[in-house]
């Protein structure tokens, strides 16, 4: 017997989802007094140094929110400004301390993820990556017709 599956359940369950992830992450940030703007700029320049442009693209931060964040982390020693051959641009890298602790990061909310699915058969961690995959297509396809279609207007 087939039934619908309504956007309402769908939703419902995303954002519990989305709910417990995000406390998942801010229990194992704030352990390491770092907020989730911050983790995501370290996240993103961990292994490529970034601009503040290639940064707001990336990161879906508004400038000031990240303009914000990066003057925090300048501050606290975690960030490196080399200014490019064009003078408009720097680029930002972290330091050796910042990238262990990025690092760090990484590993303990994967550690707490795998806790998380111990008990999930194989075949089931793989159909949830596959759909995982398959949701975050298309919500792209569909941001990107937003754009398209907010352009034309």
């Amino acid at each position: 017997m087939d039934y619908e599956v309504s956007s309402h359940d769908l939703l419902v369950k995303m954002e519990e989802f989305h709910n417990h992830y995000g406390k998942l992450m801010h229990t194992v940030l704030s352990k390491h007094s770092v907020n989730q703007s911050a983790f995501l700029i370290m996240k993103t320049i961990k292994d490529e140094k970034k601009t503040l442009k290639e940064l707001t693209a990336i990161t879906s931060l508004d400038k000031s929110t990240l303009s914000r964040q990066v003057n925090a982390l300048g501050k606290k020693g975690w960030l490196l400004k080399e200014v490019g051959s064009d003078k408009r641009f720097s680029y930002l890298s972290l330091t050796e301390e910042t990238l262990t602790l990025t690092n760090t990061l990484l590993f303990e909310i994967e550690q707490q993820l795998g806790y998380i699915l111990r008990g999930w058969p194989t075949d089931e961690k793989q159909l949830f990556l596959v759909l995982l995959g398959r949701a975050n297509r298309s919500m792209s396809q569909f941001e990107t017709q937003l754009k398209e279609e907010t352009a034309r207007r």
